[in-house]
């Protein structure tokens, strides 16, 4: 019975890392993806960088400055999306308006002090669970 009341309480504790982690994975999830107006060359990016490049073979008759002038620019438009998909993961997450990490009180900062205080809460309880078997086992 002891042994699961510190369980639960180590548990309890862990949740909002667990949601941060969670919120993690998402995030390296993300794809960012980009095309020329005519979908000829399509460029992916992710938190690993470029991790897509189509080109159709109709593009090959650009000529190579305006072939690589065009990927470059689609690179830019990916990382732009991804940007955008990771933005709106976050104010799902972390609620809305702007993630401003300097302003006092930011959502992060706010979610971050609750999970604080939920885990130093979680801390007390096991240490008083804790103190009160140590006196059980005293006696």
């Amino acid at each position: 019975m002891m042994e699961e009341a510190i369980d639960r309480l180590i548990a309890d504790a862990q949740r909002p890392a667990d949601g941060l982690d969670a919120l993690y994975q998402q995030m390296l999830t993300i794809k960012g993806i980009a095309q020329d107006p005519d979908k000829l060359v399509t460029v992916e990016c992710s938190s690993e960088g470029v991790t897509g490049l189509e080109i159709d073979p109709r593009a090959m008759r650009w000529g190579s400055q305006r072939l690589s002038a065009t990927i470059l620019t689609l690179i830019a438009g990916a990382l732009v999306d991804m940007q955008a998909k990771s933005a709106a993961l976050l104010g799902d997450a972390l609620g809305e308006g702007p993630l401003d990490l300097a302003a006092e009180n930011n959502p992060a900062d706010v979610h971050m002090r609750e999970a604080g205080e939920a885990y130093e809460a979680a801390m007390d309880q096991a240490m008083a669970e804790l103190s009160r078997i140590q006196r059980d086992l005293e006696r």
